[in-house]
């Protein structure tokens, strides 16, 4: 690869990272929001049955969309690949999908199978899983097509449907959990209809021609990922559902609310996340893609490291100031579900390699081992240790599942990665982690922040290299727009 061309991928990596960072981040404070609604408006009850409901509805969207939103993305990047085409198949799976689901779903709630979790929200649910399958697979479409910008207005205006329908539903209209399916629905029937008609979607659809080897191509991409996508939200969600066994629905409240202050890492790293994915695809072919996976994996780690690092040190006066006062016992699990989110963002990282080489099966046994260390850990520890038993077992299953995939992005692109800042951020973070259970708040503040500096110490030359980076790819953006006026 010529140097211009490497500028060139890293300079577009930045660039498309920058735009869904302006895009989330003005979304995320609108999130904000939201937080303080459901801890002050729902009761932990009522916040963990709505917590059932969406991680229900996530495992019906990939096994009744064929995960075909995942094949949009790596068939539509694909410049050997006719959008038309592509677009077209997506639109009659996921539609074909969604009308077995309409037929299947009225049987199922006949059976009283999903009644404990469910109750009487079932055809809510069915409705939720259909405006977000299509959401999914439209906006995928429109990042295949480059139009990052489009995609990133689209996630902020998305948020702020939510927000809007969340204080008309549950408070004008006091709906409580009906209200909150109900905003995430709207919100996400308005994201469709905004995207085809910004894009001008329509264009690229054409049901008279479809392509049937292609659609056999993104059938054989598509569906071993339903597996694992399936079995990597149980991983995600056996935690909310067999507390909710064990100890009650009121202790999924719990543990929703100690994940808000972790979810505000994941966010972040999905800015940097969904840019990311777009490279992998696009430089796969590329001489030295193995450095440049290295490369861009040493500033992912970095920027992880410091912002989890940064959570630990706030996380109890951030809960104490933004979460309602019956979900104050969220601070003792949340420090250490900041620190899985270390883990869940770098198998995330990793996962984009398998994405980018096709190699969508090994996607399914890594998740099967996140499952089996989850779900063995709370089977075996819940009882006797409560939430704190859920925290552990995530941190335990994606951690193991990052060595296994490290293994085997080593194999497929010769990854490496810098094991002295890697052992040595996260033997700190450990210990950021236990000092947030110290009871005396003077002391516990002064070894938190004697501990972040020496994390950001040990990411220094990562940070200047990154931040170097990220200076000359906004340079280059500023320099190259007067030649193109």
């Amino acid at each position: 690869m010529s140097e211009n061309k490497k500028t060139g991928s890293y300079k577009k990596l930045v660039s498309n990272t920058i735009i869904f960072a302006l895009g989330s981040f003005s979304s995320k404070v609108l999130v904000l929001f939201l937080v303080p609604i459901y801890t002050n408006y729902l009761t932990t009850e009522q916040l963990g049955q709505t917590d059932l409901i969406v991680q229900i509805a996530n495992w019906l969207i990939p096994i009744f969309s064929l995960t075909v939103y995942e094949a949009m993305i790596r068939f539509g990047l694909d410049k050997a690949v006719d959008n038309v085409k592509v677009f077209t198949i997506g639109n009659l799976v996921v539609f074909s999908g969604l009308a077995a689901l309409c037929v299947i779903m009225p049987i199922v709630k006949l059976t009283s199978v999903l009644d404990t979790y469910v109750g009487e929200y079932t055809i809510l649910l069915c409705i939720y899983v259909c405006t977000a399958s299509l959401r999914w697979v439209y906006s995928s479409f429109v990042r295949s097509l480059e139009k990052v910008r489009l995609f990133a207005f689209d996630g902020l205006l998305a948020t702020f449907m939510t927000l809007m329908w969340t204080a008309v539903l549950i408070i004008g209209c006091k709906m409580d959990v009906k209200g909150y399916l109900l905003a995430i629905i709207l919100s996400d029937l308005c994201s469709f209809v905004f995207l085809t008609v910004s894009a001008k979607l329509w264009r690229y659809i054409d049901f008279k021609h479809v392509d049937r080897e292609l659609l056999n191509a993104i059938l054989r991409y598509s569906i071993p990922m339903i597996p694992a996508q399936v079995l990597w939200l149980l991983t995600n969600t056996c935690d909310s559902f067999m507390s909710a066994s064990y100890l009650g629905k009121g202790s999924t409240g719990i543990l929703s609310a100690a994940y808000k202050i972790p979810n505000i890492v994941s966010s972040i790293y999905l800015m940097f996340g969904q840019a990311w994915n777009m490279s992998a695809i696009t430089e796969n072919d590329s001489d030295d893609r193995s450095e440049f996976y290295q490369n861009v994996f040493d500033a992912n780690q970095t920027l992880m490291y410091c912002l989890a690092g940064g959570c630990l040190v706030f996380v109890r006066l951030i809960t104490k100031l933004w979460i309602g006062a019956d979900f104050q016992d969220a601070k003792l699990y949340s420090p250490i579900l900041i620190y899985s989110m270390i883990f869940i963002c770098f198998t995330t990282f990793l996962g984009s390699v398998y994405v980018a080489t096709k190699k969508t099966k090994k996607t399914m046994y890594t998740s099967i081992l996140a499952g089996v260390i989850n779900i063995g850990i709370n089977i075996i520890f819940l009882r006797r240790f409560g939430l704190y038993a859920t925290a552990v077992s995530t941190v335990c299953g994606y951690g193991a599942v990052f060595i296994v995939r490290a293994i085997d992005a080593k194999k497929l692109v010769g990854f490496k990665f810098n094991k002295v800042v890697f052992f040595g951020s996260n033997i700190v973070l450990v210990l950021m982690v236990l000092a947030n259970y110290i009871p005396r708040t003077s002391c516990r503040y002064l070894i938190l922040f004697g501990l972040y500096g020496l994390l950001l110490l040990i990411n220094y030359r990562a940070m200047k290299s990154m931040l170097m980076k990220m200076i000359g790819a906004v340079m280059g953006r500023i320099r190259k727009k007067p030649q193109n006026s």
